[in-house]
């Protein structure tokens, strides 16, 4: 895991500071905002975040206790950050080098979702498993 520098972990606890916490649609997110966490990437159950120090976490949102782990799975934390890093371009400098064969899924176009056409809401990618990248090997 990299650590961010004084600055960017300062610019992280910014970004969770300004997260919209208001009505219960956004409880996901006064979590994220409790647990001094940045939201970054989610599949229909889970949601990684990353902490001003750098640690990538993972939370069980469809779980009744929403349990909160240390995402410890090289290829997750990669995917998850290069997500992140499409919204928060100053992360980049935190992303792994890529564990051997991951690829950016040609499907979805690494951002882990289809929509098509005519569709009013959008599907995980069956490809990547709505991570957006996918070990070829």
């Amino acid at each position: 895991m990299k650590q961010p520098s004084a600055k960017l972990a300062t610019q992280i606890e910014e970004w969770i500071a300004a997260l919209p916490t208001g009505g219960l649609s956004n409880w996901v997110l006064n979590v994220c905002k409790e647990e001094q966490m940045l939201p970054l990437h989610s599949t229909s159950i889970y949601i990684w975040a990353l902490r001003p120090d750098g640690q990538v976490l993972c939370m069980d949102h469809e779980a009744f206790s929403h349990p909160i782990d240390e995402e410890t799975d090289p290829k997750t934390i990669f995917a998850v950050l290069n997500q992140g890093a499409r919204d928060y371009p100053e992360l980049s400098v935190l992303i792994p080098q890529a564990p051997s064969g991951m690829r950016q899924c040609e499907r979805c176009s690494g951002v882990g979702w289809l929509k098509p056409p005519e569709a009013t809401s959008a599907d995980a990618c069956i490809r990547c498993d709505g991570m957006g990248w996918y070990t070829s090997i």
